[in-house]
């Protein structure tokens, strides 16, 4: 692009740098609309998101008042009622201005150019789009002026950014799925692996990607499955798969409703050394913790360690205010969580 100046290459850097920041798809697509028009000025922005199996758009325009209410809904009924979300939805291609979408004239005898875009003041518009949400949807970002084409340099700058726009929307939407995955407060030792369509880690929840390099190794590439879960999750109909080793256990399934998502549960059945000696528990508080995993009444447990059932409660209630806990359960799910 050697008519684009630095000052533009460093915008349209800093324009997708700052994307990535953005915590939600709402977030993304509300800088993305503020700041776009300063890359490349217009008088209308617009955010069309498409999904390709039904052609149904949800459509945003900034300001929200150019267009009259209920207008675009009753004009454009699919991503084919409109030539740029046509062109977009059909595949990926560059930035493209609306007199190449479709023939000047035959759009200026149209019911859309009549009643929503000259009402608007757009007589001239541009697009991008990008692929989102596994590549089912496309969201098209358009730009609209009253005077003036969109020039080369124009196109060539919104070009810059679409990959930018496109890796902060699949970004916030792995996080949003993420959030959904976990939402049910999942007990510790589980945790979970988000996949793209050609099967790479999109976003994993905390242990997760240690815990498939400890039990299965190393994978070949940074963002790849080890080998042996990528040849399980290759093989349908996909039985969990389990490994053990080391006093582990880490099962994986198929997170139910999401075939892109894995689900990891990890057992721990023995505490670790080092952990019981991370949180400063005594050996004596120790030996009542791991007992009380496999025996439920107090009374057991002090026949079981040779002491009185004062002893067992007088250490159980000194590890439980170690470790911030109100129950024997709870402290013992705190160690399985250092433990992993």
């Amino acid at each position: 692009m050697p008519w684009l100046a630095d000052t533009d290459v460093g915008a349209a850097t800093g324009f997708a740098r700052a994307l990535l920041e953005a915590g939600t798809v709402s977030d993304v697509r509300r800088r993305a609309l503020s700041e776009l028009a300063g890359l490349v000025p217009a008088d209308l922005l617009t955010w069309d998101r498409i999904e390709l199996a039904t052609g149904a758009i949800r459509h945003e325009a900034v300001p929200a008042e150019a267009e009259a209410p209920g207008a675009f809904a009753a004009l454009v009924h699919g991503a084919a009622g409109h030539p740029l979300l046509a062109a977009h939805a059909g595949g990926r291609r560059p930035a493209l201005r609306l007199s190449e979408a479709v023939e000047p004239r035959r759009l200026s005898h149209s019911a859309l150019y009549g009643d929503l875009l000259h009402c608007c003041g757009v007589e001239y518009g541009i697009a991008i789009g990008v692929r989102t949400d596994g590549r089912e949807t496309v969201v098209v970002a358009g730009l609209g002026r009253t005077e003036r084409q969109f020039s080369e340099r124009d196109r060539d700058v919104l070009d810059l950014v679409r990959p930018g726009v496109e890796d902060a929307l699949r970004a916030a939407e792995a996080r949003a799925r993420l959030v959904r995955a976990l939402a049910a407060d999942p007990p510790p030792g589980t945790a979970v692996v988000l996949l793209d369509r050609y099967g790479e880690i999109e976003q994993s929840s905390p242990d997760a990607e240690r815990w498939l390099a400890e039990h299965f190794g190393a994978a070949e590439h940074p963002g790849w499955l080890p080998a042996a879960v990528a040849e399980w999750l290759a093989l349908p109909p996909r039985p969990a798969l389990v490994s053990r080793g080391d006093g582990r256990r880490l099962t994986i399934t198929l997170l139910p409703g999401d075939p892109h998502a894995l689900l990891l549960e990890e057992e721990v059945s023995s505490f670790r050394p080092g952990a019981l000696e991370r949180l400063g528990l005594t050996p004596r508080e120790s030996e009542v913790l791991t007992a009380s995993t496999a025996i439920e009444d107090e009374a057991d447990i002090a026949w079981e360690l040779f002491l009185s059932v004062h002893a067992v409660r007088e250490r159980l209630a000194h590890l439980e205010a170690r470790l911030g806990v109100s129950t024997a359960a709870e402290a013992a799910a705190r160690v399985r969580r250092e433990s992993v």
